[in-house]
């Protein structure tokens, strides 16, 4: 016989005995249903899910319990008994079948392709609708990038250039389908041909979905995915995105802060990624610019300042080896956002901003008998802070507006170091790609 499962619950002060069934030993495809019909009555946010697994096995154990029974495991409030015992299977039939009918898959915690990154986070959801093909993302290198959505010029390059190259080597990349950071996450991975997956904060026909849509159909026509655990019908609440940014971590091995003042949605997720024992990464400005102060503080916290995109690759390459690679990460410019069409839609206004101490912006020095240049010279350019010392020398022996990759060769600079090179310019906006495996110097 298992040793059985005790678990106390601090109420009235009595131990309740749980059951001694191991712990998803039950699942299997007739389950689904009860998982479903868990949902229906207590929502989303995976309330007790590990608690309701190790008391009664399954959501089906849950469902074939007595009202008694469910009370007497302390694990539930008045209200949320009352709503169990109300939802039928009919309620969770119904649900399903609107599903069918809209294109929805979903999946729950008793099925096998459920991703075991989420099953191990505190509260699991206990069932997850999407749309696209769900990814193997226990499988896949993984790593989510955020952001606030009254995104900088600055932040929004940071945003797309980080999600091109390390889409193009191998990640894949998970955002929250909003305006702003979210958008230049995405669209980094969609426009260099590359999958990406958008985690909403509302049920697939929710009125707050009307912007973006361009985008998320994208997503999905490049064999993306969207997700969301909140049903078809169900709008969003501000209470939602702690719930959907749970999962934005949790499905990461990685999170990324591209931009984010100090009461932005992006440090939730950051939190959320601390307490799943998940990789957190900041990008920010030496100045003191409101819109970063929350990088900053997550920086001062533990996280990892992205100054080089190898200083992503560098935390995965033993773990991933065989998957990800910053030779392709590098291996072609990226096109420029600005060529993305949204349709109809108007993208976000994107804020244009000079920083006092950008890290990674320059200021330009004109020489005195110079004063006013040719429209077609390069200044002289002095950092305000220093970028690697490779890429600094670099850059100051530029003499062309428009070059490649192979007008940095030399015998001072091998291939390598011009790929690290243009990677990291790139990505801090100090040049751009253009048609014809050519840059241009911003």
């Amino acid at each position: 016989m298992p040793k059985a499962y005790y678990h106390s619950y601090e109420r009235k002060g009595r131990i309740t005995e749980c059951s001694s069934r191991r712990r998803y030993r039950n699942v299997g495809d007739g389950e689904m249903i009860y998982w479903l019909w868990l949902h229906c009555a207590l929502g989303a946010g995976g309330n007790k899910t590990n608690e309701i697994i190790s008391c009664f096995s399954s959501a089906k154990g849950l469902y074939e319990a007595g009202d008694e029974e469910r009370r007497a495991s302390f694990l539930f409030t008045d209200n949320q008994l009352s709503r169990l015992k109300k939802t039928t299977l009919d309620d969770a039939n119904k649900l399903l079948k609107q599903c069918k009918i809209e294109g929805i898959g979903i999946i729950s915690l008793a099925d096998k392709e459920y991703p075991e990154c989420l099953r191990n986070i505190s509260k699991p959801p206990y069932v997850l609708f999407y749309k696209g093909k769900l990814p193997d993302f226990d499988g896949i290198p993984t790593l989510s990038i955020v952001g606030t959505r009254k995104v900088s010029d600055y932040g929004y390059k940071c945003a797309y250039s980080l999600s091109g190259r390390l889409s193009q080597g191998g990640f894949l990349i998970v955002s929250g389908g909003a305006m702003g950071s979210d958008t230049a996450a995405h669209l980094g991975a969609l426009l260099t041909g590359n999958k990406t997956v958008a985690v909403l904060p509302c049920g697939f026909n929710s009125n707050y979905l009307a912007t973006n849509k361009k985008l998320r159909s994208d997503i999905l026509l490049l064999g993306g995915c969207l997700i969301s655990e909140f049903s078809p019908d169900e709008n969003v609440r501000k209470s939602h995105f702690h719930i959907r940014n749970r999962l934005i971590s949790g499905l990461s091995s990685g999170v990324i802060v591209t931009e984010a003042p100090l009461k932005s949605g992006a440090l939730i997720t950051a939190a959320h990624a601390t307490e799943q024992n998940r990789d957190v990464f900041v990008i920010f400005t030496e100045d003191d610019n409101e819109n970063f102060e929350g990088c900053r503080a997550l920086f001062k916290d533990g996280a990892k300042q992205v100054k080089l995109i190898t200083d992503v690759f560098s935390e995965y390459i033993y773990k991933f080896n065989d998957k990800i690679s910053i030779e392709m990460a590098m291996a072609k410019p990226l096109p420029s956002y600005k060529t993305y069409d949204f349709g109809n839609e108007k993208p976000a206004e994107i804020k244009k901003k000079t920083y006092k101490k950008a890290p990674f912006i320059l200021k330009e020095t004109v020489e005195p008998e110079n004063k006013k240049t040719e429209k077609n010279e390069i200044n002289k350019k002095i950092l305000t802070q220093p970028l690697s010392k490779n890429t600094k020398m670099i850059y100051n022996q530029l003499d062309k507006q428009i070059f490649s990759c192979d007008d940095l060769l030399s015998s001072e600079v091998n291939s390598v170091m011009a790929l690290a090179a243009v990677g990291e310019l790139e990505l801090y906006g100090l040049i751009e790609a253009i048609p014809g495996g050519r840059y241009k110097l911003l």
